[in-house]
C-alpha cells in the first residue's frame, strides 16, 4: 500500500496569495484614502485596531468566502494577507469586529457609506447609468434588532429584514444600499433612499431608472418627474381594477415578435383615482399558452381572459417593444441579490444591533463593487462571472513570503500558463488607475 511520509514546516504559506489582486484594486480605486477621511469609530485605546485596517480585514475576509464574523478567525495566522496589507496587527478576531461595528449608528452609517460610495463613483466615467431599485428578504433566526414578521415568501411567518438595494446595470455594481425591518414593504423609506442616490450620483447622469411593481407609487414617480430635469423612469405596473378596466379599452393592437414570439403592444394614458395627472402605460400581452374555456358574460373579459399582460408606466418616449426589451434587462438586478447572498455571505452578518449589522451589510456592497471593478479592468471579464469562480481561478493559489535584504517578495506556486494567466492580471492592476472609463455599448 503507498502511503506519502509527511512532515512539518514552520514556513508561514498561506492558500490565497491571489489576494493580492484584490488589494491592489483597493489600492488603487482610491477608497483606502477614502476611508481615512471618514468618520470611522476609533479604537477604545492606543493598541487598538485602526479602524482602516478592519475594514480591510473585513472586506478580505467576505471576498475569501467568510459568511460570518466567526470564520475571520481562519485569516488570523495568515501572514501573507497579513503582509500584502501592511496590517501591523494582522487580522482581527470576531470579539474585535463585534465591537468595532457595535459603534455604528444608523446616524453614523448616513455619514459614512453615502460618502464612500459617492467618491467611488467620482472614479467612474459613464455616459449615462441605468439604475435598478429592488428589495430582497432575509430570515433571521435570532434576536436580531427591527427583525419583524412580514413578507417572506420562503419562510412564512418567520421574522426577517427587508433590506432595499440600487444596482448600476451598465457597470452590474451596487449604488446604495439600506437595511430595513422585517415588516418594510418596497415602498417604505422609498423616496429617502431615491434621494440618497441623488446624493451618490446626480440625477443628470442617470438615463434610467426601474422598477418592479412593488414600487408602483405616485410618491415615487412624483420624485422622478419633480428633478430640475426630470429622471426617465420604467415601472411596473400593479395589475389593479383600473389598470384592468384600462386595459379594455385599447382597441389599436400591434405585433412585434423581436421581445417575445406573439407579443401584442398598445398605449393608453392612465391616472389612477389618486394621482393628480395621467401618466403614459405600455402594455404587452401574449396569448396563453392555454385559454381559459370558462364561459363569460361579457365580450371585454372574454377576450381579455384569452392574454397573459404585463403594463408599464413610463415618462420615456422609447416605442412600446423597446420599454419591454428594456424592462427585462432589469432581471440583471435579482442576479446581483442572489450573488451578494449565497457569494457574499449578506444573510450571515446578523449581529444583534440595527446599525451594526447594517454596517456590515453596507461595507459588503464595497466589497463587491472593488470586485466588480477587478471584473471589468483587471480579469476584463463578463460582468457575469460569480465571486466563487474568481476565487477559484485566481484569488486560491498557495503562497508565501520572502525576504531579500529589505525587501519583502510574495512568492505566488504557479506555473506555465497559470503563470501567464497571473502576469497578465499583474500588469493591469499596475496600469489601474482612476478615472475608469466604461462605455453604454
Amino acid at each position: 500500500m503507498h502511503e506519502l511520509a509527511h512532515e512539518f514546516t514552520s514556513r508561514k504559506i498561506s492558500p490565497w496569495g491571489g489576494i493580492k489582486f484584490f488589494h491592489g484594486t483597493y489600492i488603487r480605486s482610491g477608497m483606502k484614502e477614502v476611508l481615512h477621511r471618514l468618520p470611522l469609530p476609533s479604537p477604545g485605546s492606543n493598541r487598538g485596531y485602526h479602524p482602516v485596517d478592519l475594514i480591510e480585514g473585513f472586506l478580505c475576509s467576505v471576498v475569501l468566502g467568510s459568511k460570518r464574523l466567526a470564520h475571520t478567525g481562519m485569516l488570523r495566522t495568515d501572514e501573507v494577507i497579513k503582509n500584502i496589507f501592511g496590517w501591523s496587527k494582522g487580522m482581527a478576531d470576531q470579539s474585535t469586529f463585534s465591537r468595532f461595528f457595535k459603534k455604528h449608528s444608523i446616524e453614523l452609517n448616513d455619514n459614512i457609506f453615502p460618502e464612500l460610495m459617492k467618491k467611488f463613483y467620482k472614479t467612474i466615467q459613464l455616459d449615462r447609468m441605468t439604475i435598478d431599485i429592488d428589495s430582497t428578504v432575509i430570515t433571521r433566526y435570532g434576536e436580531q434588532e427591527n427583525a419583524k414578521v412580514g413578507y417572506n415568501p420562503q419562510k412564512r411567518g418567520r421574522r426577517s429584514h427587508h433590506p432595499i438595494l440600487a444596482f448600476c446595470d451598465e457597470l452590474a455594481m451596487v449604488v446604495n444600499a439600506w437595511m430595513r425591518t422585517g415588516d418594510s414593504v418596497s415602498t417604505t423609506d422609498a423616496t429617502q433612499f431615491i434621494d440618497e442616490i441623488f446624493s451618490i450620483i446626480e440625477p443628470e447622469r442617470i438615463g434610467l431608472m426601474r422598477f418592479d411593481a412593488g414600487f408602483f407609487s405616485q410618491n415615487i414617480m412624483e420624485k422622478l418627474e419633480n428633478q430640475n430635469k426630470p429622471v426617465h423612469y420604467i415601472i411596473r405596473s400593479k395589475m389593479t381594477s383600473g389598470v384592468v378596466a384600462a386595459i379594455e379599452q385599447i382597441k389599436d393592437w400591434y405585433a412585434n415578435d423581436d421581445v417575445t414570439q406573439k407579443a401584442q403592444y398598445g398605449v393608453v394614458q392612465y391616472k389612477a383615482n389618486k394621482w393628480k395627472v395621467a401618466r403614459k402605460m405600455i402594455v404587452v400581452r401574449v396569448p396563453k399558452s392555454e385559454p381559459s374555456n370558462t364561459p363569460v358574460l361579457f365580450e371585454e373579459i372574454a377576450e381579455y381572459e384569452k392574454y397573459e399582460y404585463k403594463a408599464f408606466i413610463t415618462n420615456v418616449a422609447f416605442s412600446a417593444s423597446m420599454v419591454h426589451s428594456l424592462y427585462n434587462k432589469r432581471a440583471n438586478a435579482e442576479n446581483r441579490i442572489k450573488e451578494l447572498k449565497y457569494d457574499y455571505g449578506i444573510q450571515g452578518f446578523s449581529l444583534i444591533d440595527f446599525g451594526a449589522m447594517e454596517a456590515a451589510f453596507r461595507y459588503v456592497m464595497l466589497a463587491f463593487n472593488i470586485m466588480q471593478l477587478f471584473k471589468m479592468k483587471v480579469m476584463q471579464t463578463r460582468k457575469g462571472t460569480m465571486l466563487s469562480t474568481i476565487r477559484f481561478q485566481c484569488i486560491a493559489i498557495g503562497s508565501y513570503v520572502v525576504k531579500n535584504g529589505r525587501k519583502r517578495i510574495l512568492k505566488l506556486g504557479a506555473q506555465d500558463k497559470q503563470k501567464h494567466f497571473l502576469e497578465h492580471f499583474f500588469s493591469n492592476v499596475d496600469v489601474l488607475k482612476p478615472p475608469f472609463q466604461f462605455s453604454n455599448a
